[in-house]
Protein backbone atom coordinates (compact mmCIF):
# COMPACT_ATOMS: atom_id res chain seq x y z
CA UNK A 1 0.00 0.00 0.00
CA UNK A 2 1.08 3.29 -0.78
CA UNK A 3 2.47 5.95 1.82
CA UNK A 4 -0.51 7.52 3.55
CA UNK A 5 -0.33 11.24 3.84
CA UNK A 6 -3.52 12.63 6.01
CA UNK A 7 -6.89 10.56 6.93
CA UNK A 8 -10.44 11.92 7.56
CA UNK A 9 -13.27 10.14 9.73
CA UNK A 10 -14.11 8.93 5.97
CA UNK A 11 -11.03 9.09 4.16
CA UNK A 12 -7.72 8.07 3.28
CA UNK A 13 -5.14 10.43 1.31
CA UNK A 14 -2.13 8.66 0.02
CA UNK A 15 0.83 8.78 -2.59
CA UNK A 16 -0.26 7.41 -5.93
CA UNK A 17 0.40 3.46 -6.05
CA UNK A 18 0.13 0.63 -9.21
CA UNK A 19 -3.35 0.33 -10.40
CA UNK A 20 -4.01 4.06 -10.12
CA UNK A 21 -3.75 4.95 -13.86
CA UNK A 22 -6.43 2.39 -14.49
CA UNK A 23 -8.55 3.78 -11.72
CA UNK A 24 -8.30 6.91 -12.99
CA UNK A 25 -8.87 6.41 -16.46
CA UNK A 26 -11.88 4.28 -15.38
CA UNK A 27 -13.40 7.39 -12.73
CA UNK A 28 -12.19 10.19 -13.09
CA UNK A 29 -11.38 10.32 -17.12
CA UNK A 30 -15.11 10.81 -17.84
CA UNK A 31 -17.20 13.70 -19.80
CA UNK A 32 -18.64 14.39 -16.72
CA UNK A 33 -15.64 14.43 -14.21
CA UNK A 34 -13.48 16.35 -16.99
CA UNK A 35 -16.05 18.48 -17.91
CA UNK A 36 -14.70 22.12 -16.55
CA UNK A 37 -11.28 20.67 -16.83
CA UNK A 38 -10.99 21.04 -20.76
CA UNK A 39 -12.21 16.86 -21.31
CA UNK A 40 -11.66 13.09 -21.05
CA UNK A 41 -7.40 12.84 -21.51
CA UNK A 42 -5.43 10.28 -23.38
CA UNK A 43 -3.38 7.64 -21.93
CA UNK A 44 -0.01 9.57 -22.88
CA UNK A 45 -1.30 12.45 -20.93
CA UNK A 46 -2.75 11.12 -18.14
CA UNK A 47 0.41 8.46 -17.77
CA UNK A 48 2.60 11.88 -17.82
CA UNK A 49 0.10 13.59 -15.21
CA UNK A 50 1.19 10.98 -12.83
CA UNK A 51 4.47 11.01 -13.48
CA UNK A 52 4.16 15.32 -13.23
CA UNK A 53 2.73 14.50 -9.82
CA UNK A 54 5.09 11.72 -8.33
CA UNK A 55 8.05 13.99 -9.45
CA UNK A 56 6.13 16.90 -7.73
CA UNK A 57 5.76 15.11 -4.60
CA UNK A 58 9.56 14.29 -4.23
CA UNK A 59 10.72 17.51 -5.46
CA UNK A 60 8.49 20.15 -3.16
CA UNK A 61 6.86 17.75 -0.27
CA UNK A 62 3.75 18.31 -1.45
CA UNK A 63 1.14 16.98 -4.85
CA UNK A 64 -2.47 16.01 -6.02
CA UNK A 65 -2.85 12.56 -3.97
CA UNK A 66 -5.01 9.59 -4.22
CA UNK A 67 -8.68 10.14 -2.61
CA UNK A 68 -10.04 6.88 -1.09
CA UNK A 69 -12.34 5.54 1.11
CA UNK A 70 -10.81 4.42 4.64
CA UNK A 71 -13.38 1.86 4.87
CA UNK A 72 -12.55 -0.08 1.98
CA UNK A 73 -10.01 1.36 0.14
CA UNK A 74 -12.52 1.91 -2.62
CA UNK A 75 -10.63 4.88 -5.18
CA UNK A 76 -12.19 8.24 -5.18
CA UNK A 77 -10.65 10.42 -6.86
CA UNK A 78 -7.19 13.28 -6.18
CA UNK A 79 -7.27 16.18 -3.53
CA UNK A 80 -4.15 17.84 -3.09
CA UNK A 81 -1.95 21.09 -3.30
CA UNK A 82 0.30 22.17 -6.76
CA UNK A 83 2.06 25.01 -8.08
CA UNK A 84 0.45 26.92 -10.39
CA UNK A 85 1.83 26.56 -14.31
CA UNK A 86 -0.15 28.11 -17.07
CA UNK A 87 1.46 31.30 -18.46
CA UNK A 88 -2.05 32.61 -19.00
CA UNK A 89 -2.34 33.40 -15.11
CA UNK A 90 -1.23 36.73 -13.75
CA UNK A 91 2.28 37.34 -12.53
CA UNK A 92 0.89 37.07 -8.89
CA UNK A 93 -0.50 33.18 -9.42
CA UNK A 94 2.37 31.71 -11.57
CA UNK A 95 4.37 29.58 -9.67
CA UNK A 96 2.18 30.00 -5.99
CA UNK A 97 0.45 26.53 -4.30
CA UNK A 98 -3.65 25.86 -5.07
CA UNK A 99 -5.57 23.45 -3.95
CA UNK A 100 -7.73 21.26 -5.66
CA UNK A 101 -10.01 17.80 -6.01
CA UNK A 102 -11.63 15.71 -8.67
CA UNK A 103 -13.93 13.28 -7.35
CA UNK A 104 -15.75 10.27 -9.36
CA UNK A 105 -19.43 11.07 -10.67
CA UNK A 106 -20.79 8.57 -8.31
CA UNK A 107 -19.68 10.06 -5.42
CA UNK A 108 -21.17 13.68 -5.46
CA UNK A 109 -22.86 15.37 -2.86
CA UNK A 110 -21.66 13.73 -0.35
CA UNK A 111 -19.31 16.20 1.05
CA UNK A 112 -15.95 14.01 0.23
CA UNK A 113 -14.25 16.83 -1.84
CA UNK A 114 -14.52 19.51 0.96
CA UNK A 115 -13.45 16.66 3.62
CA UNK A 116 -10.81 15.99 1.78
CA UNK A 117 -9.59 19.65 0.69
CA UNK A 118 -10.53 20.36 4.53
CA UNK A 119 -7.73 17.90 5.23
CA UNK A 120 -5.65 19.44 2.22
CA UNK A 121 -5.54 22.56 3.70
CA UNK A 122 -4.31 21.44 6.60
CA UNK A 123 -1.58 20.04 5.49
CA UNK A 124 -0.71 22.88 3.05
CA UNK A 125 -0.53 25.67 6.02
CA UNK A 126 1.04 22.42 8.28
CA UNK A 127 3.25 20.22 7.02
CA UNK A 128 4.11 22.56 3.66
CA UNK A 129 4.60 25.62 5.85
CA UNK A 130 2.54 27.84 3.61
CA UNK A 131 1.57 31.40 3.71
CA UNK A 132 -1.67 31.13 1.21
CA UNK A 133 -3.71 29.00 -0.85
CA UNK A 134 -5.03 29.91 -4.48
CA UNK A 135 -8.31 27.73 -5.97
CA UNK A 136 -9.26 28.53 -9.45
CA UNK A 137 -12.37 26.81 -11.65
CA UNK A 138 -14.66 28.29 -14.11
CA UNK A 139 -17.75 30.18 -12.85
CA UNK A 140 -20.01 27.79 -14.36
CA UNK A 141 -18.48 24.91 -11.96
CA UNK A 142 -21.21 25.89 -8.68
CA UNK A 143 -20.12 22.66 -6.92
CA UNK A 144 -16.44 23.56 -7.02
CA UNK A 145 -16.38 26.92 -5.83
CA UNK A 146 -18.99 26.55 -3.39
CA UNK A 147 -16.47 23.79 -2.10
CA UNK A 148 -13.93 26.64 -1.80
CA UNK A 149 -16.43 28.65 0.10
CA UNK A 150 -17.00 25.82 2.65
CA UNK A 151 -13.28 25.77 2.99
CA UNK A 152 -12.99 29.60 4.02
CA UNK A 153 -11.77 30.92 0.76
CA UNK A 154 -12.71 34.48 0.20
CA UNK A 155 -13.59 35.07 -3.96
CA UNK A 156 -10.06 37.26 -5.78
CA UNK A 157 -11.97 38.52 -9.13
CA UNK A 158 -8.98 41.01 -9.70
CA UNK A 159 -6.81 37.58 -10.30
CA UNK A 160 -9.53 36.04 -12.46
CA UNK A 161 -7.84 35.44 -16.24
CA UNK A 162 -8.77 33.58 -19.67
CA UNK A 163 -7.22 30.14 -20.06
CA UNK A 164 -6.90 29.32 -23.75
CA UNK A 165 -6.67 25.99 -22.79
CA UNK A 166 -10.54 25.68 -21.72
CA UNK A 167 -13.44 26.29 -24.10
CA UNK A 168 -15.01 29.94 -24.03
CA UNK A 169 -17.78 28.43 -21.78
CA UNK A 170 -15.26 27.87 -19.02
CA UNK A 171 -13.75 31.44 -19.31
CA UNK A 172 -12.46 33.62 -17.31
CA UNK A 173 -10.62 31.37 -14.79
CA UNK A 174 -12.16 32.73 -11.72
CA UNK A 175 -9.91 32.51 -8.44
CA UNK A 176 -10.33 32.22 -4.75
CA UNK A 177 -7.43 32.49 -2.11
CA UNK A 178 -7.31 31.90 1.56
CA UNK A 179 -4.61 33.15 3.84
CA UNK A 180 -3.15 30.94 6.74
CA UNK A 181 -3.83 33.30 9.22
CA UNK A 182 -7.95 33.08 7.81
CA UNK A 183 -7.65 29.15 7.91
CA UNK A 184 -10.05 27.55 10.54
CA UNK A 185 -9.70 23.84 10.48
Amino acid sequence: MAEVIATTDRLVLRRWEEGDVAAWLEHLNTPAVTEHLGGPRSLDEVTEKFAKMTRAWDEDGFSFLAMALRSCGTFLGTCGIARIATDAAPEELRGAVQIGWQLRADQWGRGLATEAARAMAGIAFGLAGLDRLYSQTSLRNGASWRVMEKLGMSRRPDLDYDDPHFPAEDNPTIIYALAREDWRP
